[in-house]
């Protein structure tokens, strides 16, 4: 592991981890999403595996 690597590492319990970080949050991104990905899953997630 790089030093840059173990660095980012160490910091990453001050990353926000809100549990809808996934969602959309502006109406034209939703847009976006489902034109590249379809549907969103029963959890909300853009997965595209049925597109």
């Amino acid at each position: 592991m790089r030093p840059a690597d173990a660095e980012e590492l160490s910091n990453m319990d001050k990353v926000d981890a809100h549990p809808d970080v996934h969602r959309a949050t502006e109406p034209d991104e939703e847009h976006v999403l489902r034109s590249l990905y379809g549907p969103p899953d029963s959890d909300g997630v853009y997965r595209a595996e049925e597109v």
